[in-house]
């Protein structure tokens, strides 16, 4: 029997037509010999908006970083000779005035990032942008808009909602306004949602995933602003050599489900233009696999090599083997990163996760032997927790410090375990849980969606434990501070010598998070605000989240 996917089947398509083909052929020529920029052409600008996230300490680079996503497109637009601007708001204390500024300094199309916790500011934005520019398209992209297109079409002022991929769209769009002939065309233009002449929301054929990721430019992280702050680009970077994962997991969103992978060649064309253009240092390899086939790993940590990098990436414990971590030694890995989640037998199984408790020590122990730091990425209140395994989870943290991260299970729109709480009623609508993800901030008191049904205490408790038993992160010299961070819980206690030994005695004195504040106007999303009063009795009652703060002044 086939296996079931639990994504949007349009997810699962090839962008292999005439029309793509066009594209990719025109990626790759642009990059060996981009266009000189048109001021004739229409001006796209680009806005970054913000996160709650926090991160760890010796990660907060990864809040500031320029990542793939938006560089890709303004890359490739950039490369064709149109006018390309970046507005990164995402550690500014009023990101929403301070886009719409400088939106208005000068745009011809307006393209919006979507993340899973930015929806209010995004609908903000548009409808500012809207009021007083009504003939400016905006078009959205990112992970969000392609698991919930439909909401941004019926309740924001979204004109396009790009699916999935963007850098073939994104062209064949710019080309259409630009010769003046978009609403002809887009009904044409595959892997979008738009709005006909009455306003009403139309879906096209899927685009689908490009066959060849080789046809992708090399990234000019020069068009992020940072580049022209006084500090300049920092030397931090967020990269990959592939798409795609061959897992599915019940929590987890992709908006590439396809595995696709850059040759060896374009991998070090890559990172040498990184290296010899930006001075890169360290490189999150935000692959959602990295080791998933060992020779293509061996094979890829062998181009790494070549270039004096430091780096840490993503994977899974059942992908790791003496082979895959000693050839990722000698590339420069400094941190390993493993989904384990939970130890739990039943909660994996729920979880989709292909792992196990023996797996994960097997993979810890593989990961320590071989020289390389253990990293591991785990969720409070997953599907069949239990008293019991949540307390098994605890004690391997605390024993071992290796955690780089634990959080509360988030239900990300177009995953199993959101459309189990839609179906559960745990979500109310999905406006209000896309406001209310908008609050979280990766912290112990975070709110949370008791799907678990485990005691609101027992969760608590044992997400502090947890967050307590840290490791450094990479990076505890990052020098790229922005004016307005927030530092959260110092911690005096250092865990093990390991710790220690990497980043000295009371690495986490000062702080044990980083983020950028939380946005103005938080406090109205908090669960209290936007679900049922049942949900929010078990899951927000105990603590008071950042944004509750907000609405006291605290």
């Amino acid at each position: 029997m086939a296996r079931k996917l639990s994504l949007a089947l349009e997810l699962y398509a090839d962008a292999n037509g005439t029309v793509d083909q066009r594209y990719i052929d025109q990626m790759r020529d642009q990059d060996a010999e981009p266009v000189p920029v048109d001021p004739a052409l229409p001006r796209f600008t680009l806005v970054v908006g913000p996160s709650p996230f926090t991160m760890p300490r010796g990660w907060e680079f990864f809040l500031t970083s320029p990542y793939e996503g938006a560089t890709y497109i303004s890359t490739v637009l950039h490369n064709a000779g149109y006018p390309v601007r970046i507005i990164d708001v995402r550690y500014t204390p009023n990101p929403l005035q301070a886009a719409y500024e400088q939106i208005n300094e000068g745009t011809d199309v307006l393209g919006v990032c979507t993340f899973e916790d930015n929806f209010p500011f995004c609908r903000a934005l548009m409808a500012m942008v809207r009021a007083s520019h009504p003939d400016i398209p905006i078009i959205c992209g990112g992970s969000l808009v392609t698991s919930a297109p439909s909401v941004f079409m019926s309740d924001t002022a979204c004109d396009i909602a790009v699916i999935s991929e963007g850098e073939i769209t994104i062209l064949e769009l710019m080309e259409s306004y630009a010769r003046g002939s978009w609403k002809r065309d887009l009904p044409t233009v595959k892997g979008i949602c738009y709005r006909d002449e009455k306003g009403n929301a139309r879906r096209t054929p899927p685009r689908g995933q490009m066959m060849d990721l080789d046809a992708l430019p090399r990234m000019r992280l020069d068009l992020w602003p940072q580049s022209r702050s006084p500090l300049g680009m920092q030397p931090q970077v967020i990269s990959s050599y592939s798409r795609g994962c061959k897992m599915d997991c019940s929590f987890c969103y992709r908006t590439t489900p396809q595995v696709r992978a850059k040759s060896p060649e374009k991998m070090d064309r890559d990172l040498d233009w990184l290296k010899t253009q930006y001075g890169v240092e360290f490189c999150f390899f935000v692959d959602l696999t990295f080791s998933s086939h060992r020779g293509q790993t061996i094979e890829m940590c062998d181009v790494i090599s070549q270039h004096d990098l430091r780096w840490t990436c993503l994977t899974r414990c059942a992908d790791m083997d003496v082979p895959r971590i000693d050839a990722m030694r000698e590339a420069g890995a400094d941190i390993i990163l493993y989904g384990v989640e939970s130890l739990g037998r039943e909660v994996l199984r729920e979880a989709r996760k292909g792992s196990s408790e023996n797996l994960t020590v097997r993979a810890m122990r593989t990961t320590f032997e071989g020289g390389v730091r253990f990293g591991s990425l785990l969720i409070v209140g997953l599907p069949n927790e239990t008293e019991e395994s949540l307390s098994d989870m605890v004690q391997f943290a605390e024993q071992y410090n290796h955690v780089t991260r634990v959080k509360y299970l988030s239900a990300m729109p177009g995953t199993t375990v959101y459309q189990d709480a839609v179906r559960n009623k745990v979500i109310r609508t999905e406006i209000d849980h896309l406001n209310w993800l908008s609050v979280e901030q990766a912290l112990h008191e975070d709110e949370f969606l008791n799907v678990s049904g485990l005691p609101e205490q027992v969760c608590r408790d044992a997400y502090k434990r947890v967050y307590d038993a840290y490791q450094p992160g990479p990076v505890m010299d990052f020098q790229h501070w922005p004016e307005h961070f927030q530092y959260f819980h110092p911690q005096p206690a250092d865990g093990t010598e390991r710790s220690t030994s990497y980043a000295g005695n009371g690495w986490r004195a000062e702080w044990s998070s980083a983020a950028a504040p939380l946005v103005p106007g938080s406090e109205q999303y908090t669960l209290d605000k936007v679900a049922d009063p049942e949900v929010a009795a078990v899951g927000s009652t105990l603590m008071d989240c950042g944004a509750k703060k907000l609405a006291v002044g605290g």
